[in-house]
């Protein structure tokens, strides 16, 4: 009986730990990892089918960002080299009695290592691949008319960027949808080198140069990281890690990225690296990467989300055909972002500045572009008329230009009109 007891205990406190790790209280730093903020936390679990009056849903066209990855070389790079040697920094102070940090703080630190291959870099991990199946399961149970429980190639549309992350991501929704045997026979359009729909942002020429290698969309960012509030965190950082010298900001921000990351692989255990962080810091983090965001994927310049009329078009084009049903794409926070934007979502009152944080901004990327982040338009037949929902992170939510979460189609048609019409990438995004 006693083994059994054992087992039924540590039962009891995975499902506690589960349930704690997606119901964050407000302060719990892991709300605010910017875009390494994991799903889970941010998702909406209630999955039972949404319904209109006198509505039926017909088709549904999703865009995804792909599910949780390993970092880029350059951050896994640092993960085995910086914070492999801060380690022992850190484990040496500790135990010298010069840190705050406890025995089981250091335990964790004890056990950590990075053994990750450069060749992996951004791969989709287990927790990524979850997501997907998840995401895949509730979308269907909302929309189970749209989204068809049996495979056929006329009802769904399945495309990716040319990367392993998307790639994978889309077979592991698939997975979600169907049966293992029926993702199987799934076809998927090819990946192109060259995407202007999925990737439009990475060949516009004028944008690359006029905002990406442009050091003026930096400058917010460089500004706040220059800030007395960024050497106060600087500061916290180093001493809650018991260190006599203080951190530099790209350490900070490696340990910021890597808690993220961490926190997004494992469900049940904690990343060593978010100790160094209180509800001040990690804000202070969080804002420091939203100023990049904002002013590079957002409402910074104009061009950013005038060339998401290209993703924008392709919903508009795809609901006013016979087919397919379900249109599901698969890619990356830079198009999720721009397209955002464009539809005038989370616009702050003012643009962000690096020399004053603004607390109160709805431009958040925790809580609008975290691992998995997805974006759905649901086209509903309500008698004759055709009519939009739109959810954003599984959630309804209302457009700017709508006086009603369900949206006559024709209006946004009529809205949109010149990103339907007049959206031409090469001419766009050709040099002057």
């Amino acid at each position: 009986m006693s083994r059994y007891f054992i087992i039924f205990i540590t039962i009891v406190i995975i499902l506690n730990q589960s349930f704690n790790a997606t119901n964050l209280k407000p302060k719990d730093i892991r709300n605010y990892l910017g875009t390494r903020t994991p799903y889970r936390f941010k998702n909406n679990k209630n999955d039972t089918k949404i319904k209109f009056p006198s509505c039926k849903d017909v088709k549904i066209w999703m865009i995804i960002r792909h599910g949780t990855r390993l970092p880029s070389a350059k951050d896994i790079v640092g993960m085995n080299t910086t914070l492999n040697n801060l380690k022992y920094e850190i484990l040496l102070k500790n135990k010298q009695g010069k840190g705050p940090l406890k025995k089981d703080h250091l335990k964790l630190f004890e056990k950590w290592k990075s053994d990750i291959s450069v060749d992996e870099e951004k791969y989709l991990t287990l927790e990524g691949q979850d997501e997907m199946i998840q995401l895949a399961e509730r979308m269907q149970k909302r929309f189970p008319n749209a989204i068809k429980h049996k495979y056929n190639n006329k009802h769904f549309k399945f495309k990716y960027t040319a990367t392993q992350r998307a790639q994978q991501s889309a077979r592991y929704f698939t997975l979600g949808l169907f049966d293992k045997n029926n993702s199987q026979n799934v076809i998927y359009e090819p990946a192109l080198k060259v995407d202007t729909t999925l990737r439009f942002y990475k060949h516009c020429d004028k944008w690359q140069k006029q905002v990406k290698k442009n050091p003026n969309t930096y400058k917010e960012q460089i500004l706040y990281g220059n800030s007395h509030e960024m050497n106060m965190t600087l500061l916290s950082v180093s001493k809650k890690f018991g260190l006599d010298r203080v951190l530099s900001l790209d350490t900070v921000v490696l340990i910021y990225k890597i808690c993220g990351y961490e926190t997004s692989w494992h469900k049940y255990f904690s990343s060593p690296w978010c100790l160094g962080f209180d509800d001040f810091s990690i804000k202070t983090l969080e804002y420091y990467h939203d100023l990049k965001h904002y002013w590079l994927d957002g409402y910074g310049h104009d061009l950013t989300y005038h060339q998401a009329c290209m993703i924008l078009k392709n919903m508009f084009e795809i609901m006013s055909k016979d087919s397919p049903t379900a249109t599901f794409l698969f890619a990356h926070s830079g198009t999720l972002l721009k397209l955002l934007t464009h539809l005038h979502l989370y616009k702050p009152d003012s643009h962000l500045r690096g020399d004053i944080k603004d607390e109160q901004r709805v431009w958040r990327a925790s809580d609008i572009d975290c691992f998995a982040s997805n974006l759905a338009f649901v086209l509903f037949k309500c008698n004759d008329e055709e009519k939009l929902l739109t959810l954003h992170q599984e959630r309804i939510i209302k457009l700017p230009m709508c006086n009603e979460e369900l949206c006559s189609f024709e209006h946004l048609k009529d809205y949109f009109k010149n990103s339907i019409h007049n959206c031409d990438h090469s001419d766009m995004c050709k040099l002057d």
